[in-house]
Formats: C-alpha cells, structure tokens, sequence
C-alpha cells in the first residue's frame, strides 16, 4: 500500500497463487519415487516421502477459494491506498475470507450428528453402485443377504462373478470395499467361505471396531500341546487367532513377522516365548542385533540368548550343528512295525521333554545377514530341513518383502509356516505372502481416538489361511510379564547335544556376563575358530567343507578368517603398492586387493574382507564369485572363500 509501484508487487503475487495451488496439487499426487537416483536420495532422507493423497475436487476448490480471495484483497489494498486495518478493508476482509475459508472450516470439522446405519436395501444399493457396477472394483458381482450382528456390525455374503473373479479378489479389494461405505480398512473384513468355495466371499463390517479391547495375554495356557497351536489374540470377527508352533508327526513350523517400529513385533515375541517357556516341550533361543533392547528382561530367560550380530551368526551355526546330529541320529533310530520287524530310520517328529522342538528367533534379520551374508546359507539349510528334526526358524524383519529376507530360497519355507504382517511405514511392492491390503494401510492410531496406537493390529495367515485382520493379545503388567518369564519348566536340549555344539551356546551366560562388564568376549565360530566351536568329534566335517573321498585327505573345515588385527604384515606391503593417498584400493584394483588379502590369509569371509578393506560386501562377494568361476579362488560354502595355494597344500 505504501510503496510507490505497489500495484506490481500485488500483481506478482496473484500470478504466484495459481502457481502455488498447482504445485501444491500436484506434490500432493506424486507416488513413492521410481528412479534410481531419487530412490537412493529418499533413502539417505534427502528427499521428503512423497504423500500420494491427490486432492480432491472439494479440496481444491476451496483452496482455490482461499487463493483468489486472498489475491483480490491484496490487490485492492494498493489500489485504495488502504491498509488491511483501515476501513474499508477491514471488512472487505472479513467478507471475503469468511466465505471462502472459514465457512468450510467450519463445515468440514461441525459437530455431526451419529449417521443412522445403512438399511439392507441401502448396503445393496451402494455395492452395486462403487463395487459391483462396471466401474467398480469387483464388476459384476453382487451382495447376498446382509445381516446384522448387533452393535452396528454386520455381514454378508460376495457373490463373485464366476470365472472372471476368485474369493482372492475380492481379498484385494479390501481397501476399496471400505472407501465404497465410507470407513478405515480396520473396519472391514473380506475373507473366505466355509468350504472354501472360490466364487464366494465373506464381508464383515462394523461401525466400531471389536479389536480395539483385546483382552491381555491370556498366560501359557493359550498353547494345546496335542495340535502344537497357539492362540495369538483374535481376529476382527472374535475367533482365536491361531498360530502353529509345530504340526505333530511333521515337524517344526517356520514363521516370517514383519512391522515397523511400534507396531507390536515385540509384545508378540513376548507372547511366545512365555508360551514356550511353560510348555515344557520347546526351548527358545533369541538373537538381538540390537544387543538384547528388543527383548527386555527375557535375555536372561532364554535357553539361549545371543546379542549383537556376531553372537546371532553364532546361533546359526549353533544350530546348524544340532541340525546335522539330530540328523544323523533320526538316521540311526530302531523301532519295531506292526509285524514286529526291526526298522531304522525315523522319519515322523513330535517334541518331546528330552528332544524338544528348538526355535530359533532372530530379531532384525536385515542387520545380521547384511552383516554376515554366509547367515542366509544356513538360514535356507534350516528353513529347509529343520523341520524334519524340530529345529523351528522364526526371522523378524521390518517389511513383509524379499528384499527384507534377503534371498528368495527362504521364501518357500516361510510361506509354508506362520506369516505374521504387522503395520508398516512404507508402502511394500512385493509382498511374501498374499496380504488382503498392504500394511502400510493399518492406522497407526485409532480415527477416533488420536493419539491411541493401533500396536498389534495386523493379518495372520498360517493354520487357517484367514485374510481377516488380527490383534495380538494386549501385554500385562511389567510384574505379571516378568513372572512368566521367571517361572516355569523350559525345557532343555540334552547334554549330548550341548557338548556337541560347544562354547558357542555351552558359555553364553559367560560372554552375555562380560558383555555387561564393558568387556567384548570372543564369539566362539564368528571371532575365533570354528571347529572348536562346533565341538565336533571324529568324522563330523561341515557340510559345505569339501573333501576327498577313498582315502583322500580330508580339506580343511571352513574357517572365519582372522580378525583385522591379526593380519600379518605381508598383506599390508601388498595393500599399500595398491591403495590411493586415502587407504581404500581404486576401482580398478579392488579386486587385485581383495585376491591378495585371501592369497594372504588363506582362507576368510565375505563379511571379514569387507570389514578388513573397507569394501561394500556386495562388491567383495561379487568380485569372488566371478573369480572363483575362473578357478583363482576355492568357494567353501557359507560365505567362506580359499585361495587356491592354501588348499592345494
């Protein structure tokens, strides 16, 4: 108003509004980044998570409103020569931003009044009109027969269009299902039918969602040790959640649980292990990267406790080892048929007090094989033949995907057990299993409550297939949950097997002890040698160490390398003849580096090299693969690598 050519600083700011509003409305609309550069800068947070919201009609054209009424005022002003508190601007203000602004504020945010429930004919009505029509999600379908529940819910049957849709479809058209009656995806229920006919499916709706008073964990007694299952919490229509531990006369049953941070992967664990824990039949072993914070107080509860990544690389090849002895005794076993003949070779396994069904929980899964990648070799041995002998593999991660897993061949074993999907914070391209929505969909708090977390809310599939969302059990006091895990008869494996595997699960009291002192304590297998580790006794060779048969001389068994500080000084006058002024080996002898510390050192790992040279893993493992096919390195297995002259000799 006062400056001399105020007229175009008004103007420019009434050509900047429209400018404004349009990329406002289009930043609104962008999807999750696709390139690879803006993937990597989002990933790094140097870009903002796109909002994938677009606006509305009604919301643009009251941002639009605001705009204009905002450009007009400020353009009068100049022209007037009166400021905004003077008259008649003053209520020229006012006139124009109540309408345009506060008046739908007002309207969007009013006090409404409870909206009657849908009628039978109107709940058919609107499936015909958003869901059945032909620009529906599932066209050409139809609802059958609603009724109603009680308490606002009810349910009816999806009659699907034969042929051209399957009950799988109307699964996952879950989200839009609840957009077409106007409600969270946590209202809405789409699951199959008894008898699992494939052109029908079940719709459950509710006004208030049940899961938001689920009662808290029931105690040990949520197991049946005749069936191996367990109950986890409910599903959104009442019925148990079911989990199985193991199938009896099958084996152990594997599981895969995926959530972000909060979303009620640790209260689940808890769950677990205190079921285990009192059920005498099976004896839990814990990895934490993150040195036992995810756990609490049951680290000390644990048959087996390992913190850190180096001590869940332990586990596993803890593990591997009972695999291979309980292989070799089922191997062994005698038994007598009906016609009283002598048979060997058990092939049936149930748990029992003196050989009870081991699980094996990893916690951050991502953080232990992208640390040790020879940790997804023995992941796939024991997903694939633990469960004949009751060794149980149950890997936390943080997204339900591959890429989370680490390799595909743990896909099959895991979608063959217990899938658990918890709310995610980002949206999932790929999912491990067949979710009826993408977690990322689950609120993280109550609509109607802010403030509230939905922790616990997530789908189950596993012994029933169900596609419903579930919520596990609410956790008990501190006091109540440290009894559980204070009581109890866990069971144990046998001193046999104990002696077998070693310091490596023999002394974890003692290193978890000196961890608490400040100290850090050599990890028996990972940090120092592994054969002492394994305790193995004569003839048990690693099943990835090669050998020569007919009398030949076996090789030496797999070895984790030296630690850095035991490298000698012949590497050092290599490395230094192939380093930059900065101490990292250029692009082009990076692999003479990598070639020279194994010539070195005879035999490491993927995980001590990196570590050792400063590589990226992927960089090192790749570079020894393309080597090995070209017989300059020997490939021991599990990530561990020879060089050509140390096995030769």
């Amino acid at each position: 108003t006062a400056a001399p050519h105020g007229i175009v600083g008004a103007l420019a700011v009434d050509a900047a509004l429209p400018a404004a509003v349009l990329a406002t409305r289009a930043w609104r609309a962008k999807r999750p980044y696709s390139g690879r550069t803006t993937r990597f800068l989002h990933r790094h947070r140097a870009l903002p998570t796109p909002p994938n919201r677009p606006m509305r009609r009604a919301e643009l054209l009251r941002t639009s409103a605001a705009a204009t009424a905002a450009g007009a005022l400020l353009t009068l002003m100049p022209v007037t020569h009166t400021g905004p508190f003077e008259a008649p601007m003053t209520g020229l203000w006012w006139l124009a931003l109540t309408p345009a602004t506060a008046i739908p504020w007002w309207w969007r945010r009013r006090i409404r009044a409870a909206a009657a429930p849908l009628g039978v004919e109107e709940r058919i009505a609107r499936w015909e009109e958003k869901v059945g029509g032909q620009r529906g999600a599932l066209p050409g379908s139809r609802l059958v027969d609603p009724i109603d529940t009680g308490d606002g819910a009810w349910e009816a049957l999806i009659e699907l269009d034969g042929g051209r849709q399957t009950t799988a479809s109307a699964i996952a058209a879950t989200t839009l299902i609840a957009s077409a009656y106007d409600l969270p995806i946590s209202s809405i229920a789409v699951d199959g039918v008894p008898g699992g006919a494939a052109s029908r499916a079940k719709l459950l709706v509710y006004d208030k969602n049940p899961l938001k008073q689920v009662p808290v964990f029931p105690g040990p007694e949520a197991l049946d040790v005749e069936t191996g299952i367990a109950r986890l919490g409910l599903h959104i229509d009442g019925t148990p959640a079911q989990y199985q531990m193991w199938r009896p006369g099958w084996g152990a049953v594997h599981t895969h649980i995926s959530g972000a941070t909060g979303s009620g992967k640790s209260a689940l664990l808890r769950s677990l292990f205190s079921i285990e824990r009192h059920s005498g039949l099976v004896t839990s072993w814990g990895g934490d990267p993150q040195e036992g914070k995810s756990f609490g107080f049951w680290q000390d509860y644990l048959s087996y406790f390992a913190p850190g990544v180096d001590e869940c690389m332990a586990m596993l090849i803890a593990a591997d080892a009972e695999l291979t002895r309980r292989s070799k005794a089922s191997a062994l076993t005698v038994w007598h048929d009906d016609d009283g003949d002598v048979m060997y070779g058990d092939t049936d396994w149930s748990p029992t007090p003196e050989e009870p069904l081991i699980s094996v929980t990893i916690d951050e899964w991502q953080d232990v094989w992208g640390n040790y990648p020879e940790a997804l070799d023995y992941a796939v041995r024991i997903a694939i033949l633990g469960r004949k002998v009751g060794i149980k593999l149950r890997l936390v991660t943080h997204l339900p995907t591959l890429d989370s897993l680490g390799t595909t061949k743990l896909r099959q074993p895991l979608t063959a057990g217990n899938n658990v999907a918890f709310r995610t914070t980002e949206r999932s391209a790929g999912y491990v299993i067949n979710l009826p929505a993408d977690p990322n969909d689950i609120p993280a708090t109550w609509p109607d409550q802010p403030g509230v977390p939905t922790s616990g809310m997530g789908y189950l599939k596993g012994v029933e297939e169900r596609a419903a969302m579930f919520r596990g059990w609410a956790p008990e006091r501190a006091g109540i949950a440290t009894r559980w895990a204070k009581r109890g008869t866990p069971a144990v494996i046998s001193q046999e097997a104990a002696e077998h595997i070693g310091p490596a699960y023999v002394e974890w009291h003692e290193r978890l002890a000196a961890r608490r002192r400040g100290e850090l304590p050599p990890v028996p297998g990972v940090t120092a040698d592994r054969d002492a580790t394994l305790g193995q006794v004569a003839g048990d060779v690693p099943p990835s160490a090669p050998q020569k048969k007919n009398g030949g001389v076996v090789a030496p068994a797999i070895s984790f390398g030296k630690v850095p500080a035991q490298t000698g000084p012949g590497f050092e006058q290599q490395l230094t003849t192939t380093a930059t002024a900065a101490g990292t080996p250029v692009r082009g002898d990076k692999r003479k580096a990598i070639l020279a510390f194994l010539e070195t050192e005879g035999q490491a790992t993927t995980g001590i090299i990196s570590a050792r040279l400063g590589m990226p893993m992927s960089t090192v493992s790749s570079t020894l693969r393309r080597a090995a096919e070209k017989n300059e390195v020997v490939d021991l297995g599990h990530g561990a690598w020879g060089s050509v002259t140390a096995m030769a000799a």
